[in-house]
């Protein structure tokens, strides 16, 4: 595919490397065209003692969707990124651009990051927002890509390991699943991705830094590499490298956020970092095959 047309709608921020501030520059730097929807406007993240801005009105989200429609057809449309999504109206207003989409292209393929909380902060979005990205997103999506505690959150086990989800991600979620950042006690980084023909997991050293946005480049690099190759394996393999090349990049910047000139280059010139290993297959019996 040349040149993918994607939608993003997730947070925008002043200063930070974060939702639509992560993703576009990098599809951008990729050769696709991204038109980036606001679902919130911030001075920064919420890790700082103080913050600006909120939520944007769900109507505005909603006309802003509905503008962009007048302006490109939905066939035009290869793919629709969600990230953060601040109230239930702008879940809803996601959701019924969806279906507008799709009603006119169905091979538009959505990835959802339903971005809800992290395992040492807890739920960081309201629960009525959190039960909007379930019922109005993740159920629509083609591609999930939560953390582990969001994997935990969607599959209603709330202490099972990176596997367990996985498995039940598969077993009753969208056709392709990514479980990221779960740390391990061999001071290594795992992110895991699935579909029906196997499970498999990257392993990165864990770089002592955590900035933000790390999920957000992995979910749009992730997206523009199925896009292109419709593997599943392949854009694991290119979606970790590349938030692990800024977030070392960062490192060694000494900078606590990244910045784009930390975003990885095209892939033809990032060497492989690191290899696959194949977890197990996922047939339609269900039964688990792995080690």
């Amino acid at each position: 595919m040349m040149r993918p047309t994607i939608v993003s709608i997730q947070s925008q921020l002043v200063f930070g490397c974060a939702g639509n501030n992560a993703a576009v520059p990098l599809l951008q730097r990729l050769g696709a065209t991204v038109y980036a929807i606001p679902t919130a406007l911030l001075s920064n993240t919420p890790h700082y003692p103080s913050i600006a801005g909120g939520p944007l009105d769900p109507e505005l989200i909603e006309n802003l969707l509905v503008r962009l429609l007048d302006r490109i057809a939905p066939t035009d449309i290869d793919a629709i990124l969600t990230g953060y999504i601040g109230s239930v109206g702008a879940a809803h207003a996601a959701a019924r651009f969806i279906d507008r989409v799709r009603e006119r292209h169905p091979d538009v393929v959505v990835l959802c990051d339903p971005v809800m909380g992290d395992i040492d902060y807890g739920l960081y979005v309201a629960t009525e927002v959190a039960d909007a990205l379930v019922s109005h997103l993740v159920h629509r999506a083609d591609i999930l890509t939560p953390n582990l505690f969001e994997a935990r959150q969607l599959t209603a086990l709330p202490y099972g390991d990176e596997e367990e989800v996985m498995m039940a991600l598969l077993t009753k979620g969208a056709s392709i699943n990514a479980v990221t950042g779960v740390e391990t006690n061999k001071s290594l980084i795992r992110t895991l991705a699935g579909d029906r023909n196997g499970i498999w997991v990257a392993e990165t050293p864990h770089v002592q830094l955590r900035p933000t946005g790390t999920g957000d480049i992995f979910s749009a690099r992730f997206l523009f590499e199925y896009l292109e190759s419709r593997s599943t394996q392949k854009a694991l393999r290119i979606g970790v490298e590349a938030a692990f090349h800024s977030i070392r990049s960062c490192f060694k910047a000494g900078s606590k956020e990244i910045a784009t000139w930390h975003l990885p280059p095209a892939h033809a010139e990032c060497p492989s970092l690191f290899d696959l290993n194949e977890l197990g297959v996922f047939p339609e019996s269900g039964e688990y095959l792995g080690q």
